[in-house]
């Protein structure tokens, strides 16, 4: 809660600095079918003071680290991860080359190595499979090659039940109270005073890679439709109210009286991890902890059938929507203006929208109904999970240079990040500032997912969506139940050795 409540006092005008592009260019009137806006109202002028939002950003700068002083000789710290998920650049940078993060990259890593004396050094590990592998292989043989992993947060999960990994309460100078470090570290990843996989802002990826919607603000305007973030804030922002509004927008554009990628949709979306973000959006976890602190085991119950019923009905018999296997192909139709919503990878923005000329927001997945107290998403599973390997020896050393490198992200890189994602630095709109904290707020890091491994039930959802017959979730998970109950008995058990 200390990460929370820290970025909710420096919400608003600390992070409209850095988040949301706004395209000033009116509506295409001409755009996927879409009427005019002559009648619409404009949305309200959302301008926020810039010596107020400069005030907030030197206020994240002015976070201390609390770290001593030390001199470690020009030694490399070096990260080991998965280049295949170009997730690199986060890390290490030979140089600058004009365009932000990279350089926001390179800076925070100068400023380390100047404060240390010790330089920041990257082994490609290649694709997540050949790293574990390659990490289990060196540990196993004694190696110290590396001194932090930083990949693939579901692969990673199997070299901690194979016990190759340190927790990270052995590790000194670490804090997970700062707010470089994400809450679920305590929260969700630590049972009886251990956590093995960390979340911490030197990994980008877990911002870059977290779900949310994307929506086409002056379409909407065109549409008449009200203002999303409206919705939201109220809290009607719920599957229902999505799949009437998908009912309302759809145009068939082209007339040939089918739906195709010629028309016009209020929600596209692939049929991978997009589909699998409903099951914590409509707040239905794997594993929560209770009152005694003891992590329980809770993915089937009727709310996980009601869920996965409306969901269903959501994504395969609306009409409105539009979907295919492919990653990224809700993403491609919304940067053709062919639909109103899409969900979406935060970090879609940077891939597909550099040359989209409409105004755009960014909002969280609906809720399961307004009962629902909060919005809730989840993060990819190719994003960045951070461990110390027990063949480690130095962890003054890596404790120092994983704490400085996280608050440095946090101050420096994460603000930058926003700008370059969202086309516009010191963006003056504090309601999509609002939002886009909203989304980063709302991430889940559930202990069934992080630790499934492809053994339990984290992608039972997205298989059963996108299947092309409707087949009943009780007697599916019934069928896998007692595989998977097996596997999370190990999975707390290694907590417990």
């Amino acid at each position: 809660m200390k990460r929370r409540l820290l970025t909710l006092l420096l919400t608003a005008v600390l992070l409209s600095s850095s988040m949301i592009a706004c395209s000033d260019a009116p509506a295409d009137e001409g755009t996927s079918g879409t009427p005019t806006a002559s009648d619409a109202a404009a949305p309200a002028d959302d301008t926020a003071a810039p010596e107020e939002e400069t005030t907030m950003l030197e206020a994240r700068r002015a976070e201390a680290d609390n770290l001593p002083d030390k001199d470690f000789g020009g030694r490399n710290f070096t990260v080991i991860g998965t280049s295949s998920t170009d997730f690199e650049k986060y890390i290490h940078t030979e140089e600058q080359n004009g365009e932000g993060v990279n350089d926001a990259v390179y800076a925070r890593n100068l400023s380390v190595e100047e404060r240390y004396n010790a330089k920041v050094a990257y082994i490609d590990g290649s694709d997540h499979r050949t790293c574990t592998t390659t990490i289990a292989n060196e540990i196993q043989a004694g190696d110290t090659s590396f001194d932090l992993i930083q990949y693939h947060v579901v692969s990673n999960s199997g070299n901690v039940l194979k016990g190759y990994y340190r927790s990270w309460s052995e590790v000194p100078h670490v804090d997970f109270s700062r707010p470089w470090w994400s809450d679920s570290n305590v929260d969700d990843l630590t049972i009886n005073g251990k956590c093995y996989l960390a979340m911490g802002d030197f990994a980008l990826s877990t911002i870059a890679q977290t779900y949310c919607m994307f929506y086409d603000k002056d379409a909407m305007v065109n549409y008449q439709i009200e203002d999303l973030y409206d919705v939201v804030k109220s809290g009607r922002w719920t599957l229902d109210f999505l799949k009437n509004m998908c009912e309302t927008v759809y145009t068939d554009t082209n007339g040939d009286g089918a739906a195709d990628e010629l028309d016009y949709f209020g929600l596209a979306s692939d049929q991978q991890s997009n589909y699998n973000t409903y099951l914590w959006a409509c707040d239905n976890p794997i594993f929560v902890k209770n009152a005694n602190g003891e992590h329980q085991f809770v993915y089937y119950s009727e709310h996980l059938v009601d869920v996965y019923n409306s969901c269903y009905d959501l994504l395969n018999n609306t009409t409105g929507v539009y979907s295919k296997m492919d990653h990224g192909s809700g993403m491609d139709l919304f940067s053709k203006y062919g639909t109103l919503t899409c969900n979406a990878l935060l970090s879609g923005a940077l891939t597909y929208l550099a040359e989209f000329e409409h105004d755009y927001g960014i909002i969280p997945y609906p809720k399961y109904d307004e009962n629902q107290a909060e919005y809730k998403s989840m993060v990819d599973g190719s994003h960045e999970a951070m461990a110390v390997g027990k063949s480690a020896t130095d962890l003054e050393f890596i404790g120092i240079m994983t704490e400085v490198l996280c608050a440095e992200s946090y101050k420096e890189v994460l603000p930058t990040y926003y700008d370059v994602c969202l086309k516009q630095r010191y963006a003056s709109s504090p309601r999509d500032a609002e939002m886009m904290d909203l989304c980063v707020n709302a991430r889940v890091f559930d202990l069934g997912y992080v630790y499934d491994n492809w053994n339990g039930v984290a992608f039972y959802f997205q298989e059963l969506l996108r299947a092309e017959t409707f087949q009943d979730i009780t007697s599916y998970y019934k069928g896998k139940e007692k595989a998977a109950t097996k596997y999370y008995e190990k999975v707390i058990d290694k907590f417990y050795e």
